[in-house]
């Protein structure tokens, strides 16, 4: 019974329960600091290292971040976990490790911030605010090595809580200066930014570089709120009422100034649509024009080039023209009538000055020309000369008497005396 009880009483003495505390190398239950730092930097080869789900073990030597390890239990051995070999203690034949270990929490930590923004000029109405801005972080940390070497050092928690401190003003001086730079930018007040929540807090964690230097990131903005007090609420609502007034000023004339160009966009596009009316009528008139001489030159060439027959086919045609819009019911005096009238249209077109022939003017109906102040003048058949009535011509002797009538050989129509072929149906007056 005597080697038992040794045995108990070794098992309960202070030297086995630190044998066994030194082997095994966890963060305390109880402890929720976002760094702590193991307090013995003594480890035994192969304790078992417990990290938790929620953290980073750092090993670190001579005040610089070695390596870290995920979460999980490991056995600390330089076969396991090579980087500890930088750790081994030779002066205790490899049996210890000399290190610093630091447990850092990797889950988002709140903390909440706030503070005045100092005297802000307003960038909508120029009045200078007095404004206030609080709210809520989820600060994270992203690379521990770099916060414990470059702002945490080598202290322990309790020795370094301000630290947080640091990051808090750093987070609110980038919030005062995104809630100016935001303003400008949607050209609205400082009041109304607060209608952009979401996007400012997306700014304010954009912005938040220094932070992210120390291996902090913001996870998430909430509770952001800013406070004017009321007698500045009262100068900016009156100042923006003035510049409220302006802007339908401004409105009222921009419309002035888009009535009076659409009028004259109209006026304009009116004066080209009388511009294309008149090239229309102009061209419209230019086409019957163009028929008429056509009609005229088809007239001729079934006249066999005889200038003179226009007049008969004016007739004819100032007849037909008649009995179109007489009608049908006038009887034979009505004809009549009609005829005469395409006739004396006729005869006033035979009556003028041929191109081509200046100064002399062909017979009317039957070659007989009436001068303006004498009598009647006939056509010579020879020399077509225009001499007074007679049985021979004045100027070359030649008789006056019409010359016989000739007949076409194929469809009998009576021919002019100089008509070559057949004004019908174009057959050669002579024979070849």
């Amino acid at each position: 019974m005597g080697i038992i009880d040794s045995v108990g009483n070794f098992i309960s003495g202070d030297t086995f329960k630190n044998g066994v505390r030194e082997m095994m190398i966890a963060r305390p239950q109880d402890n929720n600091d976002l760094i702590w730092k193991h307090p013995d930097q003594t480890i035994p080869m192969f304790a078992q290292c417990t990290v938790r789900a929620d953290e980073w073990a750092v090993f670190s030597k001579e005040g610089r971040p070695v390596g870290t390890l995920d979460a999980g239990r490991c056995t600390l051995s330089t076969a396991n976990i090579p980087f500890l070999s930088n750790f081994v203690d030779q002066y205790t034949g490899g049996n210890f490790l000399m290190t610093e270990l630091f447990f850092v929490k990797r889950t988002p930590y709140p903390k909440k911030f706030g503070g005045s923004l100092g005297n802000m000029i307003d960038p909508m109405t120029g009045i200078r605010l007095r404004a206030r801005c609080h709210g809520e972080i989820l600060l994270r940390v992203e690379n521990p090595e770099t916060l414990i070497y470059q702002y945490f050092g080598m202290r322990k928690f309790q020795e370094h809580a301000d630290i947080f401190d640091w990051f808090i003003n750093a987070f609110f001086n980038t919030v005062k200066s995104t809630i100016g730079k935001m303003a400008r930018e949607q050209r609205t007040s400082v009041l109304d930014i607060m209608h952009l929540q979401d996007e400012l807090a997306a700014a304010c964690i954009a912005n938040a570089t220094e932070l992210a230097q120390a291996g902090i990131r913001v996870a998430k903005v909430t509770k952001l709120e800013v406070d004017v007090p009321e007698e500045d609420v009262k100068r900016f609502d009156e100042m923006r009422q003035k510049v409220a007034e302006q802007m339908v000023g401004l409105q009222v004339d921009e419309i002035g100034i888009q009535r009076a160009a659409l009028q004259a966009q109209a006026a304009a596009a009116a004066a080209q649509v009388g511009v294309q009316t008149a090239q229309y009528n102009a061209q419209a008139a230019q086409f019957g024009i163009n028929q008429q001489v056509a009609k005229d030159q088809a007239y001729v060439q079934m006249a066999g080039g005889d200038i003179s027959k226009l007049g008969q086919f004016e007739a004819m045609r100032g007849a037909g023209a008649g009995m179109a819009h007489g009608g049908g019911n006038t009887g034979m005096a009505g004809l009549a009538a009609q005829v005469a009238v395409g006739a004396a249209v006729g005869g006033g077109l035979a009556g003028q000055v041929l191109p081509g022939r200046p100064g002399v003017a062909p017979a009317v109906g039957a070659g007989v020309v009436v001068p303006a102040g004498g009598a009647a003048l006939v056509a010579c058949p020879a020399c077509n000369a225009q001499v007074p009535p007679g049985r021979f011509c004045a100027e070359c002797g030649g008789t006056l008497a019409a010359p016989a009538k000739k007949s076409c050989t194929n469809c009998g129509v009576e021919l002019a005396a100089s008509a070559k072929f057949c004004a019908e149906c174009g057959t050669p007056s002579q024979p070849r």
